[in-house]
């Protein structure tokens, strides 16, 4: 599982990294925002559920179990993601719960993660 962390600040970086992306993963992805007693707005990538409302609530344990209390925990949107046999990764869809998530930002935190991947959104 790549975790990557590149934050204000590099102790809330390793305790939060910037995306949580199993090598290989297929499934939905969700953007959200963090904010809150020393985190300024900090957008995240997180992945791994069925359901785009459980990666946000998923998230929310995450951060809180992490001692962040009080932090505001918000979606951004949600995408498609996968990993094709060839490497590259695709970023794609849009969640029916959340809507579409800023999928050029949400590439820049993959590639970020992956940096020797090719990173492609699909309309």
């Amino acid at each position: 599982m790549k975790v990557v962390t590149n934050s204000h600040n590099n102790e809330i970086g390793k305790l939060i990294p910037a995306i949580i992306l199993p090598e290989g993963y297929v499934g939905k992805i969700l953007l959200v925002s963090i904010s809150g007693q020393e985190i300024r707005d900090r957008v995240i990538l997180r992945s791994g559920d069925l359901w785009h409302r459980e990666i946000l609530r998923n998230t929310e344990m995450e951060i809180r179990s992490l001692g962040f209390h009080d932090i505001r925990v918000h979606q951004l949107g949600g995408a498609h993601l996968r990993f094709d046999s060839d490497g590259t990764i695709i970023i794609h869809g849009t969640s029916e719960q959340y809507g579409a998530c800023d999928k050029e930002y949400a590439a820049r935190l993959v590639q970020g993660g992956f940096p020797d991947r090719r990173v492609v959104i699909r309309h």
